[in-house]
């Protein structure tokens, strides 16, 4: 919120950042959108370094004198509290305390969540969810997110609840890289996708989707066991959380057309309470950069 003091206008700047394993966008925020946005390259495989140089790079570029805070939404799991990245797998952080290294830079408070969490935060207020108090969001893309927002605010449990793409889905399938079997993630994601389309000639889920726009029926029918995979967690979310709305991102989630009427399907068939939640697509731009601004207490 904007405020004067003694007559004088300030307005609440603030910047919010979407770490991802392949680009790092950050937004200036104003008033709940993005006056100016950057994104570059991770440069994961460089090493943790290296991504924190790229990340400094990235609020640099949009940061200006009149930003009071910055949210970050990462990978995890981490310690939102601390601001401390625990582990993960897309980005080579471990036990790295960004809210530390950034406030040194920008001499600015920062604050740390999930980058699921985030995108979730961001539906919640300002997109599809925002006229709900449950909601769950899912982001479908290398790997899988989740997110659970009650009463517009992140569900934390313990620290990290919503990692809804490492609940098992078949206690006797792929081990996943979390060390898990079954996982979610092994199924829907792009490494899931390819799993279920071997044979079809593609050597990436883009390729895959690329088939389904041509009219491949085998491709066409990898979307839709992909799409079942989905319903059968979707609909466990629903008999934990029973939310009013989930909201579905990431880049695999622009093939919604070719999977989504599997997935519905398959969530009436499984679920125990009486009536389905909303389940939408997201049509929200930048969900995550303004949900991890969201964070920053003004």
């Amino acid at each position: 919120m904007d405020r004067t003091i003694h007559g004088v206008f300030f307005m609440k700047y603030t910047i919010g950042v979407d770490l991802g394993g392949t680009n790092i966008r950050a937004g200036l925020v104003l008033n709940n959108k993005i006056i100016k946005k950057v994104e570059v390259k991770t440069e994961a495989s460089k090493g943790k370094n290296v991504v924190i140089k790229n990340l400094v790079s990235a609020i640099s570029s949009v940061m200006i004198k009149d930003v009071v805070g910055i949210g970050i939404g990462s990978p995890g799991p981490l310690d939102y509290k601390k601001g401390l990245i625990i582990r993960t797998k897309n980005v080579p952080f471990k036990k790295v305390n960004l809210k530390k290294v950034l406030e040194k830079k920008f001499n600015v408070p920062v604050f740390v969540d999930n980058d699921a969490n985030c995108f979730t935060l961001g539906e919640a207020l300002y997109g599809s969810g925002k006229k709900h108090n449950c909601v769950i969001g899912l982001t479908v893309g290398t790997g899988v997110g989740g997110g659970i927002v009650i009463n517009k605010k992140i569900f934390h449990g313990r620290m990290n609840a919503g990692e809804l793409g490492h609940t098992s889905i078949n206690f006797n399938g792929i081990k996943c890289n979390c060390g898990n079997i079954g996982c979610l993630e092994e199924y829907v994601s792009a490494r899931g996708i390819m799993r279920i389309a071997k044979g079809l000639k593609a050597k990436t889920s883009l390729d895959v989707y690329n088939l389904v726009l041509k009219g491949n029926k085998k491709a066409i029918r990898v979307f839709e066991k992909m799409g079942f995979y989905l319903g059968v967690a979707v609909a466990n979310f629903v008999n934990i959380f029973d939310p009013d709305i989930i909201v579905v991102g990431g880049k695999i989630s622009n093939a919604w057309k070719f999977f989504s009427k599997s997935m519905k399907k398959t969530v009436k068939e499984k679920v125990y309470v009486n009536k389905n939640p909303i389940i939408i697509k997201s049509k929200l731009k930048h969900a995550a950069i303004l949900g991890s601004a969201s964070l920053v207490k003004k």
